[in-house]
C-alpha cells in the first residue's frame, strides 16, 4: 500500500510539474514577439502620467540598464521620437547609474535582489522604477512589464510606488494588471 501511495504522489507531482512548465511562458520568446515601439509607448505613458515631488522644467531622465532587451528602442534620440516624453541614457552598472542623476530607471535582466540593492542606495530620492523581467512585481520596482500574446502590459507594486514619493495618475493605476490576473 505504501508503494502505491508513493507512486501516486510521485505521479501527481510529475503531472503538476509538467503542467506548470507547459504553462510557464518562455520570457525571451515573449520579449521577442512584442514590438519595441509598444514597449516605448508603454514606458512613455507611465512616465508622462507621473509627477515628481520636486518640479523641474526638464524632461525626466531615464536610465536604461544595458541588459534590457528593448535598450535601443528606449534610448532613441529625442529628434527621432514621435513625442519626446523623456531623455534616456544607457547605463552599464549600478555605479554608472548612481552618478547619472536619473529620475527613472529601467531594469533589464537585473534580478529583484540587484534591483533592491540599487534602489536602497538612492533611498529618499524620488525615483520611478520599471522592470522588464520581473512580471510578478514582488521586488523593488514600482512598475513591472508583462509580455504575453505579442503585447505588453504592466503591473504595479503599490508598496514600492508609495515609497518613491512620485504621484501617478489614477487612470494609469486602473490600467495595471493585478498580480492575480497575471499569475493565473
Amino acid at each position: 500500500m505504501i508503494k502505491k501511495r508513493t507512486l501516486f504522489v510521485a505521479f501527481i507531482t510529475a503531472l503538476t510539474l509538467n503542467f506548470s512548465w507547459a504553462h510557464t511562458p518562455d520570457l525571451q520568446d515573449d520579449l521577442a514577439q512584442v514590438a519595441a515601439s509598444d514597449v516605448r509607448r508603454t514606458v512613455s505613458g507611465i512616465i508622462s502620467y507621473s509627477r515628481w515631488p520636486i518640479f523641474h522644467n526638464k524632461k525626466p531622465l531615464l536610465c536604461v540598464f544595458a541588459s534590457s532587451h528593448f535598450l535601443s528602442a528606449l534610448i532613441t534620440p529625442p529628434y527621432l521620437q514621435e513625442k519626446a516624453v523623456f531623455e534616456a541614457i544607457k547605463v552599464e552598472n549600478s555605479e554608472e547609474f548612481l552618478s547619472s542623476g536619473c529620475d527613472v530607471v529601467y531594469f533589464g535582466e537585473e534580478n529583484e535582489a540587484q534591483q533592491m540593492a540599487i534602489i536602497n542606495r538612492v533611498q529618499g530620492q524620488p525615483l520611478l522604477t520599471i522592470s522588464e523581467q520581473s512580471p510578478r512585481c514582488l521586488g523593488g520596482s514600482s512598475f513591472c512589464l508583462i509580455f504575453a500574446d505579442k503585447r505588453v502590459s504592466f503591473s504595479i507594486n503599490m508598496d514600492a510606488l508609495v515609497r518613491t514619493g512620485i504621484r501617478v495618475n489614477p487612470d494609469v493605476l486602473i490600467l495595471a494588471k493585478t498580480r492575480d490576473e497575471h499569475c493565473e
